[in-house]
């Protein structure tokens, strides 16, 4: 890979109040950690953890520190708002971006603080922000390089009542397929990016893996979103255990919800914090992996 881009890492949603959405994520059936506070940045968020990846939910604290977009998104609403790509070493990757002659910034440095009943946490990445022309059909993206990983999954963290394991797939949309591929293949390399009739397929070779398709097929699939233009990041599927467990914890919490088939669920966005999430059965093993 070109810049020596890992699996996925997390996606991450945009949200307005943290802790109305800490409680609505328990609802869905998630195992939700308090939130923490990124020291360098003015933001806060929520890390729901799985095994191998995990879904950040990330709000406003400081609105006078870098934001990393999330101001902007929120002014059209919550909802789906970024990928982060796993770098095993930030320096490496972004001195192989470079050498590509991709669009690259140097490695930052970010401390996210903790605060449990008993301890705190202090967890620390190293953070590559990446040209937007170089991600579309995902809003945002950066890579992430985590420097204490195992702090960041504390014991029960990663036992959801809904039976997520972790991500399956990522869906983007985009309007230009051909500029979409070349972006990819630059990034990725072209082993990576696999081209179909009306859709794009990107391979990590581990955890979830990215479709990009077209606004008509989003619409289509009920998962367009007018106000985010022609091209952003559409939906997230969570592999799950048994779904019929996930159902009947959907029910018995009032989650609105859709059967796709039978072995995946549509949840209804407005249910999600603005996210457009689908719970399907895992067929690939723990995790997802």
């Amino acid at each position: 890979m070109t810049a020596k881009v890992g699996r996925v890492d997390h996606p991450v949603v945009a949200v307005r109040d943290l802790q109305q959405t800490r409680a609505q994520y328990q609802k869905l059936g998630f195992v939700v950690p308090p939130s923490g506070k990124h020291q360098e940045w003015g933001t806060e968020n929520l890390c729901i953890m799985f095994p191998h990846d995990y879904l950040e939910i990330r709000g406003i604290g400081d609105p006078g520190k870098f934001l990393a977009g999330v101001d902007t998104f929120l002014e059209k609403g919550e909802g789906l708002y970024s990928v982060a790509f796993n770098a095993g070493n930030a320096d490496e990757s972004y001195q192989a971006g470079l050498a590509a002659g991709l669009g690259i910034e140097p490695p930052r440095d970010l401390n996210r603080k903790l605060v449990l009943e008993d301890k705190t946490l202090d967890l620390y990445f190293r953070t590559v922000m990446l040209d937007h022309s170089l991600y579309p059909g995902l809003t945002h993206a950066n890579l992430c390089e985590h420097l204490t990983f195992d702090t960041l999954r504390q014991p029960g963290w990663t036992d959801h009542p809904n039976g997520v394991v972790g991500f399956g797939r990522l869906v983007g949309v985009v309007s230009d397929f051909d500029q979409a591929e070349t972006a990819y293949v630059k990034l990725l390399g072209a082993d990576n990016v696999r081209r179909g009739a009306d859709r794009i397929l990107l391979n990590f070779g581990e955890g979830a893996d990215i479709e990009l398709i077209s606004p008509s097929e989003a619409e289509r699939r009920g998962d367009a979103q007018e106000r985010l233009g022609d091209a952003y990041l559409a939906s997230a599927t969570l592999l799950v255990k048994d779904i019929g467990r996930s159902e009947a914890l959907f029910a018995a919490n009032g989650i609105r919800y859709r059967k796709v088939d039978d072995r995946s669920l549509a949840v209804d966005p407005a249910d999600a914090c603005g996210a457009h999430l689908y719970f399907q059965a895992d067929g690939r093993g723990a995790g997802g992996a």
